[in-house]
């Protein structure tokens, strides 16, 4: 399930899988292997736990789902093969930067979900955004004011999360694990990040078909913003996302909106981000 060039550190088997339950955060800057550690952490559990819950915060390099969303599955048993998702939550964005309250109100659902579904424990990978002066530390940190884990682990290499770990080390409500970064893990660039991104966003969109939406029977959120090739988000009752889509014509009374959903009976709303996109090749553009 890890990649076979990451060596795994001896380290990280004092994690202790049969003692990890509840909510588990993984926070870490990016290139530092926490989609990795999750994935072996996940399967680590599922050798001990009837139920465990996979909750890909991702947003930028989403492993589960596609950029600017979060995804949920919760597992029975391990599989090489990508799992069945059970929810997943637009935030509109490939970046936390300026959509800090979606991306803790995404997290705290799917989690709540995860629990709901019976996971005896929920691993959660997060976005490498952990700088200071960016907002990352005020992020991390009020992520878990909300969803008070049981465990927070950290994954650090030049002391990039100590202004988030000092505090931490002195805390009594969880238990804080600070594990090296393995080795073989290698930094992508930002290049790279865009042509996974565009990949992703490419497959997704490959079989969809035109919907007509009508405003006035189904609200839309955001509408100011709307402009052709603006991603935007089927959403049901909960708030979870059914289905991405881009605009594709604005129309007088409604919109035209290209989407891989070809049912709307259980739309309960229209959400559009922050991102214009082209979906035939999965360029984002301005």
């Amino acid at each position: 399930m890890t990649d076979d060039r990451i060596c795994i550190p001896t380290a990280w088997e004092t994690l202790e899988p049969e003692r990890l339950t509840g909510t588990i955060l993984v926070i870490g800057a990016s290139d530092r292997g926490k989609s990795t550690l999750v994935r072996w952490l996940v399967e680590k559990l599922l050798r001990r736990q009837p139920k465990v819950g996979w909750l890909d915060g991702d947003i930028g390099q989403s492993t589960l789902g596609v950029p600017s969303t979060m995804n949920l599955a919760v597992l029975k048993q391990f599989d090489p093969n990508p799992p069945q998702r059970q929810g997943t939550f637009f935030v509109g964005s490939t970046s936390p930067r300026g959509h800090m309250l979606p991306t803790l109100v995404g997290v705290e659902l799917l989690n709540e979900l995860a629990l709901k579904k019976g996971a005896a424990a929920v691993v959660i990978d997060t976005t490498g955004l952990v700088a200071e002066d960016a907002g990352g530390g005020a992020l991390k940190q009020w992520k878990i004011e909300l969803l008070r884990p049981d465990t927070v682990i950290a994954l650090q290499r030049d002391g990039e999360l100590e202004h988030l770990l000092a505090p931490m080390r002195r805390e009594r409500r969880f238990t804080l694990h600070e594990i090296p970064v393995a080795q073989g893990v290698v930094a992508r660039s930002a290049e790279e990040r865009a042509g996974r991104r565009r990949l992703l966003f490419r497959r997704y969109f490959e079989k969809s078909q035109t919907m007509q939406i009508d405003p006035a029977h189904i609200p839309v959120y955001g509408g100011e913003t709307c402009r052709p090739g603006r991603l935007a988000a089927f959403h049901d009752g909960r708030g979870l996302t059914l289905a991405l889509g881009t605009i594709a014509a604005t129309k007088t009374g409604g919109l035209e909106i290209l989407t891989p959903l070809d049912d709307l009976s259980e739309v309960a709303g229209l959400r559009l981000g922050s991102i214009l996109l082209d979906p035939a090749t999965g360029n984002e553009f301005q």
